[in-house]
């Protein structure tokens, strides 16, 4: 699997042949998308999100400053150091306590990753993943995220790096997804995945692209 970060574009490669091409949400200027290579290890279904402290930082806790219900709006629930549940209500908001706590997203159709999850070893702690804002796909300039790559048609992708994995046929991955129950599925074997940044290159027509 090779994204290109500036094309905000991913192709599913086998035997030098594009199998499919997705186009893709990636890092906001700010927030870039990092140079990446590691290898697809695992699928996550109807994941959790656990909010990353820098998100906590620079989105969430201005966002709870001036919308005290967003929390529970999104279904984001609050957890201490010793993994007890605390309300909103007792969080100083207007100080950087809230960055000491653990931010859990509920599984769902509003659940900023969507409904896959697709992992890989990385130090930057990035992956890709579904999007329930898939408006942003029809863009020509696609850099919002905070450094994960959201993936248009992101089933198809899953189904072909599924293809070897037992017990995930396309019937099946629609099924555990419309479950709605937490599901992980190992890939046998792992993908290489390569995100690199490329700003012009020749496709098979011979048009050059930048």
């Amino acid at each position: 699997v090779v994204c290109n970060i500036p094309a905000a574009q991913l192709e599913a490669i086998e035997n030098g042949t594009v199998m499919s091409r997705h186009a893709a949400v990636a890092g906001k200027p700010d927030r870039p998308s990092p140079d990446i290579n590691s290898r697809i290890i695992e699928i996550n279904f109807n994941p959790f999100w656990t909010v990353p402290v820098s998100i906590v930082r620079k989105d969430l806790i201005p966002k709870m400053q001036a919308e005290p219900d967003y929390l529970g709006k999104n279904k984001i629930r609050i957890f201490d150091p010793k993994n007890n549940e605390l309300a909103p209500a007792q969080v100083n908001w207007f100080s950087e306590e809230a960055v000491n706590y653990k931010f859990k997203q509920d599984p769902g159709d509003h659940n900023s990753l969507g409904s896959i999850r697709i992992n890989f070893p990385s130090p930057h702690g990035v992956y890709m993943h579904d999007t329930p804002y898939k408006n942003l796909f029809g863009e020509d300039v696609r850099f919002h995220s905070s450094g994960c790559m959201r993936i248009q048609n992101v089933r198809e992708l899953v189904n072909w790096l599924l293809s070897e994995t037992n017990g995930f046929s396309r019937i099946e991955i629609d099924d555990t997804i419309k479950s709605g129950a937490r599901t992980d599925a190992k890939l046998k074997p792992p993908v290489p995945l390569h995100w690199v940044y490329v700003t012009a290159w020749a496709a098979a027509d011979g048009v050059v692209q930048f």
